[in-house]
């Protein structure tokens, strides 16, 4: 064991103690200590102080939030290394494909101060993730839910009277929206479907396909995680297998529905060039797509969904408030989740985010606008996974899908070798 790892170690223990001790004490309520609560997380500051000073600091004057954003790929290479210095912050902003990788470096909330029950009635069931034996790991605060962009002049000019609503209508509509030179050469994409270096969603598409043909992507037996990537649950195929068939037909130039390669500009920009009828994008992602093209008429709806399934399934980014284990101050900073995450406050966050709450009682309301609703009927049908490293994870699905379209391996031995590089992911 190296002296870094000594010295983590030996901190986390001595904050493991305080924490209990913090946390049997705290009962909530209004005769809590003026107190300074460090928040670190990806979230712009100008986007996030804006709100701290719309709604905290004007709410709770003994409770003194101060924000520090940090960039999303050195956050958790900084957060390790300011615990083991004995700093850090007292609460972290991460999201749920980072979890795992964060958990030993978190405290759990007990089910004293939150319970399982409460938990799950007040949030979105993507945030149960966040849930463990010995407690609560991320009070959920926002969901980005993956939907369906879709060019409204491209659809009518093809007689398209609405956006796919089940991934079996495209079929027919491939050869409606996509179009070809004189040389083969693709000029009009239907949707941005089969590679992974030109599609930056290709991990979450994927994920969405795989969680919508059934498979959890990871779970666990006992207390050990585990990758379900190509467990076929009794089916003659796994359904791992066929959602990898199914994505990357769409970049093979000898199936009758062609309609990606690796030569095109990235997936965001071909739509906001208006050479791609449909986009899979985050609800984040409309501030950007207006703006790149502030001429494109374009609508969103719902992703399409499978009919054999029988559940209506997204993709969702979801972002929590976790309890750092470095806190001196476990009784502030559970006060200060508590209220990041209540009703006014996450409200609050959500408009200035431009994406939808994680509360249940939010996102029951009907709010203004035509994207919007969207966003919040998605967000409700949002699930993740535990993903024991997002970045290796997303090079082991990456490397899945180029071994199918560059013919170096059939989608079964692919999905198998995925299967194999997560489980050694998950490892510690």
């Amino acid at each position: 064991m190296s002296k870094f790892q000594i010295i983590l170690l030996s901190v986390f223990g001595f904050f493991i103690l305080l924490s209990v001790m913090a946390f049997a004490l705290y009962r909530g309520g209004s005769g809590a200590q003026e107190a300074t609560v460090t928040v670190w997380g990806d979230i712009s500051a100008e986007d996030f102080n804006l709100f701290l000073n719309n709604t905290v600091q004007s709410r709770d004057q003994k409770l003194t939030l101060r924000y520090i954003e940090k960039a999303e790929e050195s956050l958790d290479r900084e957060f390790t290394e300011a615990l083991a210095r004995g700093e850090g912050p007292d609460l972290l902003i991460t999201t749920q494909d980072k979890l795992w990788k964060e958990k030993s470096k978190l405290l759990a909330i007990p089910y004293g101060n939150v319970s399982e029950r409460e938990f799950k009635q007040t949030f979105a069931e993507e945030g149960e993730l966040f849930l463990a034996k010995d407690g609560v790991y991320g009070l959920p605060l926002s969901i980005d839910p993956m939907v369906l962009y879709y060019n409204r002049d491209l659809l009518s000019a093809a007689g398209l009277a609405k956006p796919l609503g089940y991934w079996d209508e495209i079929y027919a509509t491939i050869y409606k929206l996509t179009r070809r030179d004189g040389a083969g050469n693709l000029v009009e994409s239907a949707i941005a479907l089969g590679e992974a270096r030109n599609i930056p969603h290709a991990k979450d598409i994927l994920s969405l396909l795989l969680l919508q043909a059934g498979t959890p992507i990871t779970g666990f037996i006992g207390d050990e995680l585990r990758s379900y990537l190509a467990a076929n649950f009794d089916l003659t195929t796994s359904p791992g297998e066929s959602a990898l068939d199914f994505y990357t037909q769409f970049s093979n130039p000898s199936k009758p529905y062609y309609s990606w390669n690796r030569t095109l500009p990235s997936a965001q920009t071909r739509f906001t060039s208006g050479d791609s009828a449909y986009y899979l994008g985050f609800a984040s992602e409309l501030r950007a797509l207006r703006g790149k093209n502030p001429n494109l008429n374009f609508g969103v709806t719902l992703v399409p969904q499978s009919r054999v399934q029988g559940r209506t399934v997204t993709f969702g980014r979801l972002r929590a408030v976790s309890i750092s284990r470095g806190t001196r101050n476990p009784a502030a900073a559970l006060s200060a989740a508590l209220s990041l995450v209540s009703k006014e406050q996450a409200s609050a966050l959500s408009e200035i985010l431009n994406v939808p709450p994680a509360r249940r009682d939010l996102l029951s309301t009907e709010p203004a606008g035509a994207e919007m609703p969207v966003f919040y009927e998605a967000a409700l049908q949002a699930k993740g996974w535990l993903d024991p490293d997002d970045v290796r994870t997303r090079a082991i699905f990456g490397e899945m899908i180029e071994a199918v379209t560059s013919g170096r391996a059939r989608a079964y031995e692919a999905l198998s070798a995925a299967d194999r590089a997560l489980g050694d992911a998950i490892k510690p």
